[in-house]
């Protein structure tokens, strides 16, 4: 039962349970259970094998991606984008042209809206105009509702918010929800992505951060998302993978580039 869901959920995102992880799974689909009103896995078992489409389809994929997120994740990430890239990047833009960046797999938003007040912050501090469009992007309906509301608790604004820019970038209401600024927002495209299926993208990007997702994928799966990636970002471009991850064995198209205490990927001209 528990390996049919697992084969399913591999062939529509590429993520893999491994045996030793069911335990995760059959949690999630507990999760489900509960939501439709069934009493149990079996159940949604029965109801899955003549098909599986819809809230169903939604709610499953929903489930079995990790949505763990949050502000600033990851500092030196930050840091290597501010002191670095930025300035890399610009040099080679034409008059006029914007900053593109893709934040793939997006989940509820943190990291684009982190790359708003950053970039902001550094045409303040640079007394430059970087112009720049950030594509957000996710499998899930749900987490990409909750990132374009740009609504945050009390807990999730604490984990690797500056305080300053909390107070700048976002207001309070009275149900002690923060709500980013609509200026904030008007940087940021939402957009539902599967990155084993077609990315459905024409521009090329300068920056693609696509952090913790190939962890999850096997070899073949890996190697698939990296080709597509490289084929929409621009050459000269960076690409930023999960702390734990690496193209060693994956791809030929990048340069690894040691910047600021983290690994990043630049691609060959």
């Amino acid at each position: 039962m528990l390996k049919f869901f697992a084969k399913y959920i591999e062939s529509e995102l590429g993520i893999v349970y491994a045996e030793h992880n069911y335990f995760q799974l059959e949690n999630r689909l507990e999760e489900i259970a509960k939501l439709v009103g069934v009493p149990c896995i079996q159940t949604l078992y029965e109801q899955a094998k003549s098909g599986i489409s819809g809230q169903f389809k939604q709610m499953l994929l929903d489930v079995a991606t990790n949505n763990e997120t949050s502000f600033f994740r990851d500092p030196k990430v930050f840091k290597a984008i501010e002191n670095t890239i930025l300035k890399s990047v610009s040099s080679f833009l034409s008059p006029g042209e914007k900053l593109r960046i893709w934040s793939a797999a997006s989940s509820t938003g943190q990291e684009a809206l982190s790359l708003t007040m950053m970039i902001k912050e550094f045409n303040l501090k640079d007394k430059q105009h970087i112009g720049f469009s950030i594509l957000a992007s996710d499998i899930s309906e749900r987490v990409l509702a909750r990132a374009k509301s740009g609504s945050y608790t009390q807990l999730e604004v604490q984990r690797g918010m500056p305080a300053p820019y909390l107070i700048k970038y976002f207001k309070k209401d009275d149900q002690d929800k923060w709500t980013a600024s609509s200026e904030l927002l008007s940087h940021i495209e939402f957009k539902k992505i599967n990155l084993r299926g077609e990315f459905g993208i024409r521009e090329q990007f300068h920056l693609v951060l696509c952090r913790n997702i190939l962890i999850y994928q096997n070899l073949e799966g890996k190697m698939d998302i990296l080709n597509r990636i490289g084929k929409v970002l621009a050459p000269g471009g960076y690409l930023v993978l999960g702390a734990g991850e690496s193209l060693l064995g994956l791809s030929t198209d990048f340069e690894q580039c040691l910047i600021d205490g983290s690994i990043l990927y630049r691609k060959k001209k």
